[in-house]
């Protein structure tokens, strides 16, 4: 009876083992710009921790309403980065949690309201004096930021862009509240509009069926949709000096159901171009100079193939009995991360 006892104690010890899925790591910085501590949510891509990628460098997105996008996000990148037709490279994605939300993703004061606003320049300065350094001195970060945000943060993405610091490359704002203090925004970007240079930034503005089915819609759902509207109309008509403007019209989604779709969109308009036909590509490996050169043209910046997809397309090769071909894209691996050394053994 003692050993049955044991051995059924110890078989239900095994099947009870379990691991557990880690997707991120949960951070604190102390902000002298806010005057309080921060937390910040931070999604490493799949590759990050493996050696033989160790020298790989990552695109940074950062996102607003962060506890609330985390899992959704992450999980879309994740995604959109994995396989032979990556949509677009595997990024860091930086979630910042909210302590006062309204206070800190409006741009302007307007105190005939209930409720804090009006500190987005606080907390700009907070994410690019503070927290943009303190991710780079931790992590392996490629110098390409995206910002990412939601209604009250579409509206500091659209007001971080028209500051001109160029702190991010380019900026996701999903039906962002651009009727905030009487269309401020809109306003500021009709100043600005025909001598600023944005310098080759991405904008993707997604809009959100305002109306949707009311039959009558409050003040405030015609302020939303004529703010919108008017700074739509606005970009359109005018064509800002080298911005990379997309946008989408989602009939059938409203202010809050428009991010699940819009983030994947999003992220595809921003990295538009950097999917490759892979069956092509180790027919003919001069094509991933070609593809990435526009890429970087297009995005102003110099992007190269990851790593970790490279060594993919070599092992496909392989298995497609381009032999020749795996070995040419295998040494423009190696010239590209020359101190990657697993790749110098791999066709000895």
């Amino acid at each position: 009876m003692r050993k049955l006892i044991i051995y059924t104690f110890c078989l239900f010890s095994f099947l009870s083992q379990s691991q557990n899925i880690e997707i991120g790591q949960i951070k604190t910085i102390k902000s002298k710009e806010l005057n309080e501590v921060r937390e910040y949510w931070v999604y490493l891509p799949e590759n990050y921790s493996n050696p033989d990628f160790k020298n790989q460098k990552y695109p940074i997105i950062y996102l607003l309403d962060g506890e609330k996008y985390f899992h959704v996000l992450s999980g879309m990148v994740k995604n959109q980065s994995n396989g032979y037709y990556p949509l677009i490279p595997e990024c860091i994605v930086v979630a910042i949690k909210n302590t006062n939300r309204s206070r800190d993703l409006t741009p302007t004061a307007v105190s005939s309201l209930s409720y804090q606003n009006g500190g987005a320049d606080k907390f700009e300065a907070f994410i690019s004096k503070e927290l943009i350094p303190e991710i780079n001195k931790n992590y392996n970060t490629l110098d390409y930021k995206i910002l990412v945000g939601h209604s009250f943060g579409g509206l500091f993405a659209i007001n971080t862009l028209l500051n001109e610091s160029r702190d991010f490359n380019a900026y996701i704002a999903i039906d962002p509240s651009l009727w905030w203090d009487n269309e401020v925004l809109v306003k500021k970007l009709e100043r600005i509009i025909k001598t600023t240079d944005f310098k080759s930034s991405t904008l993707f503005l997604a809009n959100a069926n305002s109306i949707g089915s009311q039959k009558e819609p409050s003040k405030q759902h015609d302020a939303h949709f004529i703010a919108k509207k008017n700074m739509l109309k606005l970009i359109e008509a005018t064509s800002p000096k080298s911005l990379n403007f997309d946008t989408k019209y989602y009939k059938d989604e409203d202010h809050g159901s428009v991010v699940l779709p819009s983030l994947i969109d999003g992220l595809r308009s921003v990295f538009k171009g950097y999917r490759i036909n892979v069956k092509a590509l180790i027919k003919e490996p001069s094509l991933l100079d070609k593809h990435f050169q526009d890429l970087s043209e297009k995005l102003a910046f110099p992007f190269k193939p990851q790593a970790a997809y490279l060594d993919r397309v070599v092992d496909l090769a392989v298995k497609r009995n381009e032999k020749e071909n795996a070995i040419i894209l295998n040494n423009i691996n190696k010239k590209i991360y020359p101190d990657n050394l697993y790749l110098k053994e791999k066709f000895n």
